[in-house]
């Protein structure tokens, strides 16, 4: 009896996640290009060119360490929230899925993070040439969370699943109805003079890449005093069931 009024407050609990939802927004949505997904990259020393939704993420030294320093890209990705409608809902989690394109780097692990970005979508996407304040706010103000990334082997249909912290649920809130961007770049590039890369996301381009949403409806928690009073009742319900129990074994027959 015990175990089932403590299974029934744990289901009390959890009542709320039972109910969840799950939205599923992508780059190719609401394109800025034809045939273009709404992500790519920035660099402050190559260009790039608009057509390009490649989202290689990090650095590369090849030929360039006699021209002063690596290349970095650093990525984007947008989505189109203008379908989402939080009213009478609550958004619990937010997790970006990246298609695991080439791993290139010699290390068994590299670090990413991704952050909110204020450039509009539309100028974003527009990723032609440098831009140097677009190329900082893409690693730069609010973090959404830093992942370590082990060496994997490339596929064009498997993804790395990166689970945002709440500082990006509430900025997905607040983008509801229009769109939202993600900016990732790489934490851990060693920078020791190796010609070589340091990159996440190589060969990436045309695989379009999924924001996936968690809400549930925005019932009322119990108050504190509901929990007291199914507290005190399983209380009486554990007693009364070891008051049985005892008067039981008190009126066994002895052998």
């Amino acid at each position: 009896m015990k175990s089932i009024v403590v299974a029934a407050l744990f289901s009390l609990l959890i009542a709320r996640s039972a109910d969840a939802d799950i939205i599923t927004f992508r780059t190719s949505d609401s394109r800025f290009d034809n045939n273009v997904n709404n992500q790519g990259w920035w660099s402050n020393t190559i260009n790039n060119f608009d057509s390009n939704d490649n989202y290689i993420t990090g650095f590369s030294t090849f030929g360039i360490i006699p021209l002063g320093g690596p290349t970095e890209w650093r990525s984007f990705f947008t989505f189109d929230l203008s379908a989402l409608d939080l009213t009478g809902q609550v958004l619990i989690s937010a997790t970006l899925e990246v298609v695991r394109s080439l791993y290139d780097s010699s290390d068994p692990t590299e670090t990413i993070a991704f952050f909110d970005v204020s450039t509009d979508a539309a100028t974003l996407n527009n990723n032609s040439g440098m831009n140097a304040a677009i190329f900082n706010d893409l690693a730069s103000g609010t973090t959404y969370g830093s992942f370590v990334v082990p060496a994997y082997s490339e596929s064009s249909t498997e993804a790395l699943s990166f689970h945002l912290d709440t500082a990006a649920l509430a900025d997905i809130a607040s983008a509801a109805g229009g769109f939202f961007s993600i900016g990732g770049a790489l934490q851990s590039f060693s920078n020791d003079g190796r010609p070589q890369a340091e990159a996440l996301f190589g060969f990436s381009e045309g695989t379009a890449q999924s924001l996936i949403l968690e809400v549930v409806p925005a019932t009322p928690v119990p108050e504190p005093g509901s929990f007291f009073l199914f507290g005190a009742g399983a209380a009486v319900v554990v007693a009364t069931a070891q008051s049985r129990v005892g008067r039981h074994r008190r009126q066994r027959p002895r052998c």
